[in-house]
């Protein structure tokens, strides 16, 4: 866990060649970036950087030299409304002249500096070798270009999702997203015979079909880019049934337990940039916990996911003073909780970040847990972080007062932490609070998502809640 680990292999290294594919996933993909940093700390390094869609965002950010430790503190300070600016206001009213909802000035302006996206910077980059995918619409065909080559153009075209975005017109080729085809290039990795392939997969893949307009745009990306996914699935294992076991190429697959919410839930702030690296670090950490050196099968499991369910989200800021170590320190918790409701059983799960000293950089925490205690009305979360090369496990206890007060803002003021770790001397326990503010601006943020009309996602709120209260 050391602070010299470098995402990037350097040029000519020695040792496992590794290739980290990153697929799309719309404007959600600050999840990539805690992925990224729990590959970083567990000590991986990769020859080889793959970007499709979404997935470009974090390829050109790497590309463009920003560390893993800097991408999520970047993340966090991008203003999700700017994904995409209007275009002229009668353009809107024109079956003929209407080319999508949004340009990408707001992307180009005001996101790529944000993150740090800086195409002079990729270009002369050597020591990093990255590919991007784009679809050149006019041959119908996936364009791989390197880092050395891309340009700011073929960066919008390759997330100019249609409708959305308009294709981009370049040297007499029109280009736009590539996810139709394919979401995620693992041909690039198996053309530089790497040893491993770790694949962030973010697109949902769960066994329900939705009505809706949105959800059924949805789903063709779901169909398109998991299809296109298993035809390079099968590749990997066609390849490897003709190779000694010591030559075979090895799958990792990160993903979500359930699927992300989707983009809209992004821009009306019912999940944050906080909670997508949260729970991509999350996800990185319980999959290289669990992770066989075999990997996982090349098939169509590979990237399925549990059904969502109904789920109840919410989410609490606590701040306080804790005795770090002889010296009083500023300190917050910033945890999103998620009660889902799948096949009638309740599934807690929540996901975190700390931060000390007020500092801007939050570190996201693992192995979080959540259990409840209904004799004592006590809500106990658990989890792990890496703080100063060590591992530090932080308990916190919430008092459950009532569903109500939890809709009205005045549930969660405070919270009963204690942090033990290897390297203090003893516990650390301290009292953290909730401020009302923040508990009452929170409030219309506490949502159910589910496939239900508005009354029915009130009862799922209700019938979830109750399960958690048990009152």
């Amino acid at each position: 866990m050391s602070s010299h680990k470098n995402i990037i292999a350097e040029v000519n290294a020695s040792g496992i060649k590794r290739s980290l594919i990153l697929a799309g996933g719309g404007a959600r993909l600050a999840y990539q970036a805690g992925v990224i940093m729990a590959l970083e700390e567990e000590g991986l390094s990769f020859s080889h950087f793959d970007g499709t869609s979404g997935g470009i965002f974090n390829t050109a950010m790497l590309s463009s030299g920003i560390e893993a430790k800097d991408m999520a503190t970047r993340w966090r300070k991008v203003n999700v409304m700017h994904f995409s600016s209007l275009l002229p206001f009668k353009s809107y009213f024109s079956k003929k002249t209407f080319a999508a909802f949004g340009d990408a000035d707001g992307m180009i302006n005001k996101v790529y500096p944000t993150l740090g996206i800086d195409v002079a910077k990729m270009n002369a980059n050597i020591s990093i070798d990255a590919t991007f995918n784009v679809c050149n619409f006019s041959k119908k065909t996936v364009e791989v270009l390197s880092n050395r080559n891309v340009t700011l153009q073929h960066l919008v075209a390759g997330m100019s999702l249609p409708i959305f975005m308009p294709a981009i017109e370049i040297n007499g080729d029109w280009y736009t997203d590539a996810v139709w085809i394919k979401d995620a290039n693992i041909t690039e990795a198996i053309k530089r015979n790497m040893k491993e392939i770790w694949l962030v997969w973010a697109i949902g893949n769960s066994h329900e079909f939705l009505n809706g307009t949105f959800n059924q745009y949805v789903h063709m990306i779901e169909i398109s880019a998991n299809g296109g996914l298993l035809l390079e699935l099968e590749q990997i294992e066609k390849l490897n049934s003709e190779k000694p076991s010591a030559e075979k190429t090895i799958l990792h697959v990160i993903k979500p337990e359930f699927p992300l919410p989707l983009d809209p839930d992004l821009m009306f702030n019912k999940i944050n940039a906080d909670e997508l690296i949260n729970r991509g670090y999350a996800d990185a950490k319980s999959y290289l916990q669990r992770k066989t050196d075999l990997g996982v099968a090349p098939d169509y499991k590979a990237s399925m996911m549990n059904e969502p369910g109904s789920v109840l989200v919410f989410r609490s800021l606590f701040s306080g003073i804790i005795d770090w170590k002889n010296k009083q320190t500023d300190f917050s918790l910033n945890v999103n909780f998620n009660f889902r409701s799948v096949h009638h059983e309740t599934v807690l799960r929540a996901f975190a970040s700390v931060s000390f000293e007020n500092s801007e950089y939050r570190i996201s925490t693992y192995n979080n847990q959540i259990m409840i205690s209904q004799t004592e009305q006590i809500l106990t979360f658990e989890c792990d972080f890496v703080f100063e090369d060590q591992i530090q496990h932080l308990q916190c206890q919430l008092d459950l007062i009532s569903q109500y007060d939890l809709l009205l803002g005045m549930e969660f003021k405070k919270a009963r932490c204690t942090i033990t770790g290897k390297n203090l001397p003893k516990p650390i326990s301290a009292m953290l609070k909730q401020n009302a503010w923040i508990r009452i601006k929170n409030v219309p943020f506490i949502h159910v998502s589910s496939s239900s009309g508005w009354f029915g996602k009130w009862k799922e709120k209700f019938r979830i809640l109750k399960e958690v209260y048990r009152k």
